[in-house]
């Protein structure tokens, strides 16, 4: 036999037995499957990333946290890594995150990740609620709180923003409506007969007078329909107000 030959057998045997080591711990993950790529160090489902990154460190406590970054914990505390303070990167990074992980970071910090899809409320930090499309292909945390909510439904897709709106109870000012389904709390959706545009408007006589004056003659129109009184304001012929 040759010389070499038990010793190429041995790190045959040594190679072997990591892999079946790295399988079962992978196995024994229940967030990695089939369709997930999974870091050994950390187990977590790994989304494919085309920026620059490096594989995340455990962390002991936040002292061992870069600025800015806080030290978080799993809640089995299986793992731990440092995760950012700043609402932009947690953004950018949180979608990386597994399930557990990200769980936690939300909870810790109290912010939402955006850029990933809530399942349920428990999913979503105080404040803000779990809302999905009507046909389940999207689902995000939404606030809770009326002024939040009205700086950032305005960027929502039409589907999403009716859904969050019934979720809520909250108005959304400045956007389309398209029915009376759209607006809560006793406003009214003011249409145009051209169907350019449409918007929840309150029908309460000091903010109807008080908006008014502002709005386009086509969209007053449809404001004194919707809410069966006159802008008293004194339009001059042919010409406009601001949107």
């Amino acid at each position: 036999m040759a010389p070499w030959l038990p010793l190429l057998l041995l790190s045959l045997l040594s190679v072997s037995s990591v892999a079946a080591e790295d399988a079962a711990a992978l196995a024994a993950d229940d967030e990695c499957s089939d369709d997930s790529s999974c870091s050994l160090s950390a187990l977590q489902v790994q989304t494919k990333r085309t920026d620059s990154f490096e594989e995340p460190e455990r962390c002991e406590n936040s002292s061992s946290c870069v600025d800015n970054r806080t030290c978080v914990f799993k809640e089995d505390r299986s793992w731990s890594q440092c995760v950012p303070l700043d609402y932009d990167t947690f953004q950018k990074e949180c979608k990386y995150w597994d399930r557990r992980l990200r769980d936690a970071a939300i909870k810790e910090i109290g912010m939402n990740c955006s850029t990933v899809q809530c399942e349920y409320d428990q999913d979503c930090p105080m404040s803000t609620v779990c809302v999905s499309k009507p046909d389940d292909s999207w689902a995000q945390c939404v606030p809770l709180t009326k002024k939040e909510f009205q700086e950032s439904c305005v960027k929502w897709e039409d589907d999403f923003r009716l859904a969050a709106i019934g979720a809520t109870g909250f108005n959304c000012p400045n956007s389309r409506c398209y029915s009376q389904d759209w607006c809560v709390r006793g406003a009214r959706c003011a249409l145009q007969t051209d169907g350019t545009w449409g918007q929840c408007i309150s029908c309460h006589d000091d903010s109807f007078q008080t908006n008014c004056y502002s709005w386009k003659a086509t969209f007053i129109s449809a404001a004194e329909k919707a809410c069966h009184r006159k802008c008293r304001y004194d339009l001059e012929p042919g010409s406009e107000g601001e949107d």
